[in-house]
């Protein structure tokens, strides 16, 4: 048969700077995209140790410069919402974490 799958991008056994579990050390060019930098966008996977897009489950590479290929993908930048006056505290402390169901013992008077 002729159906030999495709060698791994970069050769496992090269002295290549990237990572152990980059997909490119795995997988042909055809199967992993390569991104910008790690991002919410494409979370890691511990169970295998790659990155994927959440929506097509792509294989990532975030590290462009180890496998020496340009970017395909750009990382949104995460801002903080600004703060909620109707959610601070009255003295402008801001409210402090507490465990779901948590109640506050009420106030002696």
């Amino acid at each position: 048969m002729d159906d030999e799958a495709e060698a791994p991008f970069i050769d496992p056994e090269s002295d290549y700077p990237c990572c152990w579990f980059c997909p490119a050390l795995r997988l042909p060019r055809t199967g992993f995209l390569v991104a910008d930098r790690p991002s919410r966008d494409w979370p890691f996977d511990a169970a295998d140790g790659f990155r994927y897009t959440v929506d097509t489950r792509t294989p990532v590479c975030v590290h462009p410069g180890r496998v020496g290929l340009p970017a395909e993908l750009t990382a949104r930048t995460y801002v903080d919402p600004p703060p909620d006056p109707e959610r601070d505290e009255p003295d402008g402390r801001g409210r402090r974490w507490r465990r779901p169901g948590y109640r506050a013992a009420p106030a002696r008077r």
